[in-house]
């Protein structure tokens, strides 16, 4: 399947140019939806080194910081980490990001965290890629360490594909396939919940690094 990840870079300096406060515009902004529902998950961890993958421009992990965690960002695109680091400096909440790819399998990332988050990442990632992001997020985690998902999800037991200007875009799993997908890759699923929404639903995932 064709991808076009940089599609990414591209939409993020749309957006700046747009004079959103971020990825999908101010409303989606405006309430920081995935670290209530990471907070809201039986026996999660409340402190520790935290990652979120596809940071944008950081508001997942100011929100995270102000909760008590150590935090650090990553995303593809480079303007989304600048503008991460800007909004970081402006608002005086530490954090790290920093630009990687995580299909790339020549990666190595030497750090390890306590607790990684999905912040609408996975996805965004499509085919065999997913293998080796799943792979670098496994190595990414410490000794039981936590890995919360947040993803699209297929309204019925297959998963579908959507495409933009000619790339696959996004892959929407079903509920099943991707919990499959965790265990392949090394992961115990300790909660799954699923928000209902009129295209395609919305998962939570609540894995641990087996």
């Amino acid at each position: 399947m064709k991808t076009n990840y940089l599609i990414h870079e591209e939409m993020y300096v749309q957006a700046r140019q747009a004079g959103w406060e971020g990825w999908g515009g101010n409303e989606r902004m405006s309430k920081p939806i995935l670290v209530e529902r990471f907070l809201a998950m039986e026996g999660g961890p409340t402190r520790g080194r935290l990652l979120e993958l596809d940071c944008g421009e950081g508001h997942h992990c100011r929100a995270f910081y102000l909760h008590g965690f150590e935090v650090t960002g990553v995303d593809i695109s480079e303007t989304a980490i600048a503008w991460a680091r800007e909004k970081a400096q402006l608002t005086d909440i530490a954090g790290e990001y920093f630009v990687a790819d995580l299909t790339a399998a020549s990666l190595e990332l030497t750090e390890r965290y306590d607790v990684v988050i999905d912040g609408n990442c996975l996805h965004c990632i499509i085919g065999d890629d997913r293998t080796t992001f799943l792979n670098h997020v496994y190595h990414l985690l410490s000794e039981n360490g936590v890995f919360f998902v947040s993803s699209l999800c297929s309204k019925d037991g297959n998963s579908h594909y959507m495409y933009k200007d000619g790339y696959t875009y996004r892959c929407i799993p079903s509920k099943e396939n991707l919990v499959s997908e965790l265990e392949e890759a090394g992961f115990e699923v300790c909660n799954v919940e699923v928000y209902e929404r009129n295209t395609s639903n919305h998962i939570t995932v609540h894995a641990v690094k087996a």
